[in-house]
């Protein structure tokens, strides 16, 4: 049997709620606290990095889902100082940090984590979290994405250059400088895609594609194309997607904590979601037009595997390789038992599997 190295992930739940929007699921409060306790556990079990979230507004349902939220570059930064091996990445969206102050901030993340920090890239965000700050109102997503390429330029030059001058569509520099930088030059970058726009400027731009997909067919769709896309572009590109894993003793088990928390799901803020992602602003005539999609709607939807460990792995491997994934990063109801499941159950299966953790197969 062949064997290789899959990075292995924890989307960390900086945002109160965690990844499900209903009232059933475990408490999970977004605190610091929390995610420094979940951080040092995939430390202790062998995962490759952590990723949080950008978020700047809750949805105001009956979970209370997102109402908190830990801001991402300075949760990164104090998880690498209390850490010593995994990576710490870090999202950023375009519009909320000019390019030449995240890149003084990812240049100090990186002394603080010893070079273990990376950055996801958001090219066009929540609208309405935008709005409340009044940014990106105007611009259209193929704008946004030019944005993001400018955006990445910038900080690719003040990573690697003493001086930097640049007159853009969006950004304007003058001599402009920033010491310290990252030891090894730019960290690697990511960016959420799934359009055939977005995967190019991925690319083009970046070191990996972050998706999901709510089926098997749909993430091994995603990541073949991904890879397709950057063999057109003539770039390497590594492929991230992102599982929800809910694991039980048995199938049967792990069904009933699906049921659970379908049963108990927030048909309003999963309603307000939608709208807030999708192509019109949101209105209440809207919102309530889309509540009646959402009443039958699933609380648990992304990448969802559910069933005993052996289950989940069996399914895992077979997506990781018809996919050709090289990275699955993981969110779960419970990020200290389920991340201890995953960890002790579900990855050595899968190096039994043939896919071995990039950070284990170090040691």
């Amino acid at each position: 049997m062949s064997t290789r190295t899959v990075e292995y992930g924890v989307f960390l739940p900086v945002s109160s709620g965690g990844w499900i929007p209903s009232t059933t699921t475990p408490t999970l409060d977004g605190s610091y606290a929390y995610n420094l306790a979940v951080t040092r556990l995939a430390e202790r079990l062998g995962f490759d990095f952590t990723l949080s979230q950008a978020v700047w507004r809750g949805y105001a349902g009956p979970s209370h889902h997102f109402e908190v939220n830990l801001e991402s570059l300075t949760t990164t930064a104090g998880l690498a100082a209390s850490t010593e091996r995994i990576g710490v990445w870090s999202t950023c969206n375009t519009a909320t940090f000019h390019p030449a102050v995240l890149a003084k901030m990812i240049a100090t993340a990186d002394q603080i984590s010893g070079g273990r920090t990376g950055l996801n890239i958001v090219a066009g965000g929540n609208r309405a979290s935008e709005a409340q700050m009044g940014l990106g109102a105007s611009l259209s997503n193929p704008d946004k994405y030019r944005r993001a390429r400018e955006w990445v330029t910038v900080c690719k030059l003040l990573w690697t250059e003493d001086d930097v001058d640049f007159d853009g569509e969006f950004f304007t520099l003058k001599d402009c400088q920033s010491k310290p930088k990252p030891a090894a030059g730019p960290p690697p970058m990511i960016c959420a895609a799934v359009s055939d726009v977005g995967l190019r400027f991925t690319a083009e731009m970046l070191d990996g594609c972050l998706f999901e997909g709510t089926s098997r067919q749909s993430m091994i769709e995603v990541g073949t194309r991904a890879k397709r896309i950057a063999e057109e572009v003539g770039s390497p590109l590594k492929t991230y997607c992102v599982f929800m894993i809910i694991p039980g003793e048995t199938d049967a088990d792990a069904q009933r904590r699906l049921d659970l928390y379908n049963a108990g799901r927030d048909t309003e803020t999963m309603a307000r979601m939608f709208a807030e992602h999708g192509d019109a602003a949101w209105d209440k005539a809207e919102f309530e037009a889309r509540r009646a999609v959402w009443e039958k709607a699933t609380a648990v939807s992304t990448g969802t595997l559910c069933g005993s460990t052996e289950t989940i792995a069996e399914q895992l491997a077979d997506i990781i390789e018809a996919g050709q994934i090289d990275g699955a990063v993981f969110i779960m109801p419970d990020f200290i038992g389920d991340l201890t499941a995953l960890g002790e159950g579900i990855l050595p299966q899968l190096a039994r599997h043939g896919l071995t953790s990039a950070a284990l197969a170090l040691d």
